[in-house]
């Protein structure tokens, strides 16, 4: 649905606004003009509007302060029922659908065991179809509109034509899928990178802020990468940039998922892992080529713990992960490479070589003020950034739609 162009300043006002209140939550009206640059008299224009249109909610006034003087402020929200989205990640074997509301909240979520590497892309678009269909009749009463879908997928994607180009989790390439979806649920289908949908949730994080060069390192059963240059996603020619995991370390060395050998998560990836251990260390039965939590805790445990094995296994994943970070600070210059990922459960056993690997591999001038860190997986991130971008990318038609339900002459 195109926009239009009549007042491109009073939209972006009013996107600002709509974004600001779902960064920060409540917020009142004065606060917003000051976070955004924005006259309080435009504010409380546009404010006015979304109220009309059902798309914020004011909130009883603040406490009056002891002292009695002032007048308390009144806050307003995001109506999270104003609009909903899917978020559904595809991984390797399972797939995960997520609805998230309005102002950016998690409603429900779901996980399904799919044998992902036998299906078809026709196979795969008809799965998914019913599985949305599904989720929509059961979850999404109450709202007033499926804004977007968002599809957070393991590999190489192309965002603007929607294809999946290649990903682990699938035996064939090349399919368009989004189009098929979007024509199905009436509504805007987001392709994404799973590793994007992360470091778009991270980037936004306070504590990130100073950090408009980002390289965010996901560890899990494979290894992905984001890289951001000055706050903006670099996808290269077809959506193949920033495939950390597939660099090499070792020519020839280790067999990776992708078919290929040497390639760092071939090493450094939870099956890697596993597959070095499963022979020599008691663990816990269960699929060796796609492990489970419970058996990747036994085995970081076991390194932790001092198993001679275990840490020689976890030793080299930090050599394979340091010579491709030190790759990255050779190429990029980052301000901050971020790690994060189920995968960091196990960094600890890993760091001591990492780090010892990027000094050998540069000299201080190329390490510069580049910070390394790692960020705690107490959450899955994918969906949460998949729920943000698909939000933010409908934004505009949910305004739309809420100003022809509202009877609204305003021209945005």
């Amino acid at each position: 649905m195109a926009l239009p162009s009549t007042d491109t300043s009073r939209l972006d006002n009013t996107l600002a606004v709509i974004r600001t209140l779902r960064d920060q939550g409540s917020v009142a009206r004065i606060d917003l003009g000051a976070l955004n640059g924005i006259s309080s008299a435009t504010v409380t224009s546009i404010s006015a509007e979304l109220l009309q249109q059902g798309l914020i909610t004011e909130r009883p006034p603040e406490t009056p302060r002891p002292t009695g003087r002032g007048r308390p402020k009144t806050l307003i929200e995001l109506a999270p029922n104003a609009a909903c989205v899917v978020c559904i990640k595809l991984s390797i074997n399972e797939i995960q659908l997520v609805v998230g509301d309005f102002s950016g909240q998690v409603r429900h979520s779901e996980h399904h065991a799919v044998p992902t590497l036998t299906l078809s892309a026709d196979d795969l678009e008809a799965l998914l179809e019913e599985k949305i269909s599904t989720v929509c009749a059961q979850q999404l009463k109450g709202f007033q509109r499926l804004a977007g879908i968002c599809l957070a997928v393991q590999g190489v994607v192309s965002s603007q034509s929607g294809t999946i180009i290649w990903s682990p989790a699938l035996s064939f390439r090349n399919a368009p899928i989004s189009t098929r979806l979007a024509e199905r649920f009436h509504c805007s289908v987001l392709l994404e990178n799973d590793a994007n949908c992360i470091a778009s949730v991270l980037a936004a994080q306070p504590a990130y802020a100073d950090c408009p060069n980002l390289v965010v390192i996901m560890l899990g059963y494979g290894i992905g990468m984001s890289v951001l240059i000055n706050g903006v996603p670099f996808l290269g020619a077809n959506g193949s940039a920033a495939e950390f995991g597939h660099s090499k370390y070792q020519p020839d060395g280790a067999l990776c998922a992708c078919g290929r050998r040497g390639c760092i998560e071939a090493y450094t990836s939870d099956y890697a892992l596993y597959r070095a251990a499963a022979e020599h260390l008691e663990l816990p039965a269960g699929d060796s080529a796609h492990p489970s939590e419970q058996q990747m805790q036994a085995l970081t445990q076991l390194a932790l713990q001092g198993d001679p094995l275990a840490q020689r296994i976890y030793a080299e994943a930090g050599r394979a992960l340091g010579v491709g970070i030190a790759n990255v600070l050779a190429l990029f210059n980052p301000d901050l490479v971020l790690i994060t990922g189920s995968g960091v459960r196990g960094f600890d056993a890993m760091q001591a070589a990492m780090h010892s690997a990027i000094d050998e591999a540069l000299v201080a001038e190329l390490m510069g003020t580049t910070r390394i860190e790692s960020c705690a997986w107490d959450r899955d991130m994918t969906c949460m950034g998949g729920i943000a971008m698909a939000l933010n990318a409908t934004d505009g038609e949910t305004l739309l739609d809420s100003q022809a339900k509202s009877g609204s002459a305003t021209c945005l």
